[in-house]
């Protein structure tokens, strides 16, 4: 994966948060509540960690598991 440039990043997640907060709000005016805006903001950051971390631990899983050798294709056995 691409590293992008300081501010880049930083704009970047500053709209993934942003466009994460407003469908959160929107979902709760949707099921008839009165969603608070730093609520809402407050869970897209915990949903975006979490994300990213389960991003992480899969992609070490799969670091993982590729570096080890296939059961079975050891050689002749015997």
């Amino acid at each position: 994966m691409k590293r992008l440039p300081g501010r880049k990043a930083l704009a970047l997640w500053a709209a993934w948060w942003a466009g994460t907060t407003l469908v959160f709000w929107f979902l709760g005016r949707v099921v008839g509540q009165e969603p608070g805006l730093p609520g809402c903001a407050a869970t897209a950051v915990l949903a975006i960690l979490g994300g990213e971390l389960g991003d992480g631990w899969r992609r070490r899983r799969a670091r993982g598991r590729a570096a080890r050798p296939a059961a079975g294709t050891g050689g002749p056995v015997g």
